[in-house]
């Protein structure tokens, strides 16, 4: 599938092309102004804009709260290709515990004892205050894009339980680890304001002494389960290129050919 745009609010009904997924209003995007998501525009330019408003969305809060979510980092870097074009670039890192005696992989659990005790989670609409699920064929409020939980679903997001004051590590990790899928990346013969993107296969890591500590620990792991799990990290990234108009002091999605 794709990313879905709609440019006005849609009523519930056979044939409207509403995908069962996650929807966020333009409200949620950063940098996105009415009208950028009308029928008009083009898909790759629309994509671009859901890019780069997406990443700053997730990246302003897993930095802004670095300290306390298990699991995720997020890093931003801007390369200056000339002086009126910039790269940004957007680097997450999902991280996941694979437990033998269940033969099961997932989010690193949460700590359930001492003063970390249920820190580190996050739910959707901590990063997105506005979005909602809908089903498919389901209404619409207004201009914005739905994710489909179809694409999500091989990178373990499933259609979520909820979207608000639960732990959705699982599925903001979904959403990163899908978007190469769904950005058309620049090349000689298609625009596109994504000029690169990536998806790292999983490395190995070690914890820090403190996730397993006796006192206050930062996850919900145990010294002992150390020797029957695996941790691996998931790397996505992707490149937007912004171009800058000096004149009026703006900035905006660069959509054109390599």
């Amino acid at each position: 599938m794709a990313l879905t745009f709609f440019e006005s609010s849609v009523s519930a009904g056979g044939g409207n092309g509403v995908p069962a997924g996650l929807f966020l209003p333009i409200a949620d995007l950063p940098g996105v102004v009415a009208g950028e998501f009308a029928d008009a525009q083009s898909q790759a330019t629309k994509e671009s804009k859901a890019a780069l408003a997406i990443a700053n969305a997730i990246h302003t809060y897993v930095s802004a709260n670095a300290a306390d979510i298990v699991g995720m980092t997020s890093t931003r870097a801007k390369a200056s290709v000339s002086d009126s074009l910039d790269n940004l670039t957007f680097s997450f890192a999902c991280q996941y515990v694979a437990d033998l005696e269940t033969e099961t992989i997932g989010q690193i659990p949460l700590p359930s004892s001492g003063a970390n005790s249920g820190v580190g989670g996050f739910a959707i609409d901590d990063l997105f205050a506005n979005a909602a699920e809908v089903a498919a064929e389901g209404a619409i409020s207004g201009e914005g894009v739905v994710i489909p939980y179809a694409d999500l679903a091989e990178f373990g997001g499933s259609d979520p339980a909820a979207i608000t004051g639960v732990d959705n590590r699982d599925f903001v990790a979904a959403m990163i680890r899908s978007m190469p899928g769904l950005l058309t990346v620049r090349d000689a013969s298609t625009a596109s304001g994504v000029t690169t993107i990536s998806q790292a296969t999983a490395t190995t890591f070690t914890l820090a002494p403190a996730a397993t500590a006796t006192t206050d620990p930062t996850t919900g792991l145990v010294t002992a389960d150390l020797p029957k799990i695996g941790l691996l990290q998931f790397t996505t990234a992707w490149t937007v290129q912004v171009a800058l108009d000096q004149a009026a002091q703006t900035f905006d999605v660069n959509v054109v050919t390599a």
